[in-house]
């Protein structure tokens, strides 16, 4: 190539960062509308070589995807501040070299077949996506708590429901294509009947089955990088057992950049709420539930590794996390962040060597009790408030991916 051309290379690859515009309607344009080179130096890896790049994960909880109806600001309406660039750098600080960024849609769109996302939240997602990519962060944006989609696995909706999810994933493709391959898109989030999070039925799976595809082939059709970005797709309810028991992994004409996503807060009374304080068979004697021990998780993970990763699909753990416990005693305390550490080490590191990304779910909650997973206190500077936790994470990394 000559130094003439290599210049030319440069200036349309800068270009294609710059992410989209908006005209004086506020329309958005999509990003490399009329630039339709590819840049496949920027595109090289695919989803293992890409997996294998994460280190840790963290999810900006309970931010991009709040809403309450009449909120004035729903970034800030469930009580966490405004996303700043100082608090994407304090993450990365603090060890994780990857940020999940959940995004709700719906509230700042049109909500009909022609689904249209105002473009002034377009530019601020993508601010906060520049956030993490300006700091050499890989980044997850998806469809959060988009109840028009989650909420309807059902044959009877499944034809209005991919209308509107292909308008809205053009327009998020087009939006973000001239970026590198820092960026995923996941295509959904915990699809499920409302209230209804126990076993599916073969509509509610297929449906969601076909969810992932409309995501694949809405994506693709975009061309440029998107091309060649790495997808995530999920299981029905984002749960490990339904994934293995019924998941069908879209079809892609790009080969090997599909990744697959599942949660993880298991056992339930340990993880999320505050009913069983202790966790390992070490620690049986203060009381531990009765399933989701260390023989449990041992298996689960080499399960998926057989299912997913064997055959060409690394995962992602897109949400995993124990909340803040109470005890009533210091030594219970004591011996409860000993285990409380142990399961956290003992998740990351069985979910590394099985080719799982592991991201924890940071909601802003630093108080103890249910749904409590702050690691940070994002109104008072970022100040790491739970060390314990990113410690028991940075040791659990230490294990190898198995590709």
């Amino acid at each position: 190539m000559t130094l003439k051309s290599s210049l030319l290379v440069t200036i349309f690859a800068l270009i294609s960062c710059s992410g989209a515009s908006s005209d004086d309607n506020g329309e958005v344009i999509p990003d490399n509308k009329k630039d339709e080179a590819v840049y496949p130096e920027g595109m090289k890896s695919d989803a293992k070589e890409l997996v294998s790049q994460i280190k840790i994960g963290w999810s900006l909880g309970n931010s991009l995807e709040a809403y309450y109806d009449g909120a004035q600001d729903t970034e800030t309406s469930w009580g966490n501040p405004k996303s700043t660039e100082t608090m994407i750098k304090a993450v990365k600080a603090a060890g994780f070299n990857a940020i999940r960024i959940p995004v709700r849609w719906y509230p700042h769109a049109t909500n009909d077949d022609n689904i249209k996302v105002d473009a002034a939240w377009m530019k601020r997602v993508k601010e906060v996506v520049d956030y993490c990519i300006n700091n050499d962060l890989y980044v997850i944006i998806n469809t959060h708590h988009e109840m028009w989609l989650e909420s309807y696995p059902l044959y009877a909706h499944a034809t209005a429901v991919k209308r509107k999810e292909t308008n809205l994933w053009t327009q998020i493709a087009y939006y973000f294509k001239g970026y590198d391959e820092h960026l995923l898109f996941a295509g959904t989030n915990e699809v499920h009947i409302p209230d209804n999070w126990g076993t599916p039925t073969a509509e509610n799976v297929s449906v969601q089955n076909g969810f992932n595809q409309t995501f694949v082939d809405a994506v693709r059709a975009t061309g440029g990088n998107n091309q060649y970005r790495n997808l995530i797709v999920q299981t029905y309810v984002c749960s490990p057992e339904n994934g293995l028991n019924s998941m069908a992994i879209p079809k892609d004409a790009t080969k090997n950049r599909i990744i697959v996503e599942f949660h993880c807060y298991q056992p339930t009374n340990y993880c999320l709420q505050d009913d069983v304080k202790f966790w390992g068979s070490e620690y049986k004697a203060y009381g531990i539930s009765e399933w989701g021990q260390e023989d449990y998780f041992t298996n689960l993970f080499a399960r998926l590794k057989s299912a997913f990763v064997d055959k060409g699909y690394p995962l992602i753990l897109g949400e995993f996390g124990v909340v803040h416990h109470s005890y009533s005693a210091e030594l219970q305390a004591q011996r409860g962040a000993e285990s409380r550490a142990k399961y956290i080490t003992n998740i990351v590191s069985l979910a590394r060597k099985n080719g799982i990304a592991p991201f924890w779910w940071d909601n802003g909650g630093i108080k103890e009790g249910t749904e409590c997973f702050g690691l940070f206190d994002r109104n008072n500077g970022m100040k790491l408030v739970d060390a314990t936790a990113v410690d028991a994470m940075l040791e659990g990394a230490k294990s190898s991916y198995p590709f």
